[in-house]
């Protein structure tokens, strides 16, 4: 099987994965007018069908300037993101060169493989310009977290190693895809990660129309079953598994059918445990939550309830009721930035949270406020921010701000990022910026234009705002 595989397969195989060499630059999102410095990374894709390149987000994000290539082809050619997927790490290229797809044959995409199933890994892993091929085995199949962007779904362990510059590129097992090579494990050897044709399918559905909408939002806030005297407070008996539902977000795709108090039993009629996992057909061990979000728009979800006291099925249409997120910018990952008096302000994005310390340190308060109450509320829309304060004789006292979440401007609700400029653009002699904690901080109007100026020229900014 494997001798075929590598030998009569990998040579029609051979024109179907591409190098991909990118020229990033990244934001700044810390000072968002600015760009970072320059820098060159390599990665590894495939060609599917409809003349486009898979690969993986984190290899092409920021990417200024794109060339693929295919195995021993010495010519180069420019590639553009079309949709790009930070959630999924799943994005797609293409190139308006269509001569680059002669002689290339798009990759079948299979299905979900077993527990030893034997694959193959395709790519360009940094050292070399020729294909290298490694075979290995699925391991396990489980949900993890994705290194890449704390998101987490299923994934797919195998005992082939991943190096820088695999990543992007296709595991094959027989004629088929079997995922996309995206992590290693730098702490063991020959541990290797490839994201699922699941998501890959799950992804290339939500494209089809030509909008990326991401995972359904499931957004709910539940307990185990697996306490006795809990189970029966809710006349649980003990051959019954599921979870306690304890809030249903405002913009859940699942708002109105799902309510506090229920115990969600099943999903899709499988049957849900005491710890929120499932067991799907083929036996992979995931999560109620993984089998929802991993829907697309227009499908539906067939939930059996537990609600006081009566058994209820509730066949639920999937639809994305409310489109605010913390994730922002699928393909357009410029920052938004407005400043006033050195008030840096901002709305938060998955990427700004890129730094370690801010993971750690800010988020959870970010995401806390976010889950706990903007998603609850339909008037607010997206977060805004102050960033940092520039320092400047105008705002003494101020210059140890950052990471503060706005409320009010002159006693006015600051529901989105419009909101805070036009508040700023209403005449008054003073600007009251109050964060969600109640800190006021108070901007003299009088000489703004003028301190706007002068900061704008120490701090090398050249324009006012990006919205």
């Amino acid at each position: 099987m494997m001798s075929v595989v590598s030998t009569t397969f990998g040579q029609n195989l051979d024109k179907s994965v591409v190098k991909i060499s990118v020229t990033k630059q990244e934001y700044d999102y810390n000072q968002p007018w600015q760009k970072s410095k320059q820098s060159k990374s390599s990665g590894s894709g495939c060609i599917i069908d409809g003349n486009r390149i898979l690969t993986c987000a984190h290899v092409v994000e920021f990417g200024e300037f794109i060339e693929v290539k295919k195995n021993k082809d010495s010519k180069r050619y420019t590639a553009s993101i079309e949709f790009i997927a930070p959630e999924y790490d799943l994005a797609i290229l293409k190139v308006d060169d269509e001569s680059f797809y002669s002689k290339s044959k798009p990759l079948p995409i299979g299905d979900l493989p077993s527990i030893s199933d034997k694959v193959m890994v395709y790519g360009f892993p940094t050292g070399g310009n020729d294909l290298s091929i490694t075979s290995g085995i699925v391991s396990r199949i489980e949900n993890i977290d994705y290194s890449y962007n704390n998101y987490n779904d299923l994934g797919i362990q195998i005992d082939a190693a991943i190096n820088p510059g695999n990543s992007g590129g296709p595991v094959i097992m027989d004629t088929a895809l079997a995922g996309v090579a995206f992590q290693g494990k730098t702490s063991s050897q020959s541990i290797g990660y490839m994201i699922p044709t699941t998501i890959i399918k799950t992804f290339l559905k939500d494209i089809a129309d030509s909008t990326y909408d991401g995972p359904v939002p499931v957004l709910m806030q539940w307990q185990n079953m697996e306490n006795q005297a809990l189970r029966k407070c809710y006349g649980l008996s003990d051959t019954v598994t599921g979870v306690l539902i304890n809030k249903v977000h405002y913009c859940s795709a699942l708002s109105g059918a799902i309510l506090p108090d229920d115990i969600l039993l099943t999903v899709d009629s499988l049957d849900i445990q005491n710890d929120g996992s499932v067991y799907t057909n083929n036996n992979v061990k995931t999560t109620f939550e993984t089998i929802i979000k991993n829907k697309s728009v227009g499908d539906t979800v067939t939930i059996s309830v537990f609600r006081s006291g009566t058994d209820t099925t509730i066949v639920q249409p999937l639809e994305y009721t409310y489109a605010k997120e913390l994730l922002v910018g699928k393909v357009n990952l410029s920052p938004k930035y407005y400043i006033q008096n050195g008030f840096v302000f901002t709305t938060p994005s998955y990427y700004y949270f890129q730094d370690a310390s801010y993971w750690q340190y800010y988020y959870p308060k970010l995401s806390y406020y976010y889950y706990g109450k903007v998603l609850n509320s339909p008037e607010v829309e997206e977060l805004v921010m102050i960033s940092s304060v520039l320092p400047d004789k105008s705002n003494v006292g101020y210059h140890d701000i950052s990471n503060k979440i706005v409320a009010k401007i002159n006693g006015f609700p600051i529901r989105n990022f419009n909101g805070l400029i036009k508040a700023f653009e209403s005449p008054s002699d003073f600007f009251v910026i109050e964060d969600i904690d109640g800190n006021k901080y108070i901007l003299d109007a009088k000489d703004m234009a003028a301190n706007n100026e002068e900061i704008f020229r120490k701090y090398g900014i050249n324009q006012q705002m990006r919205n």
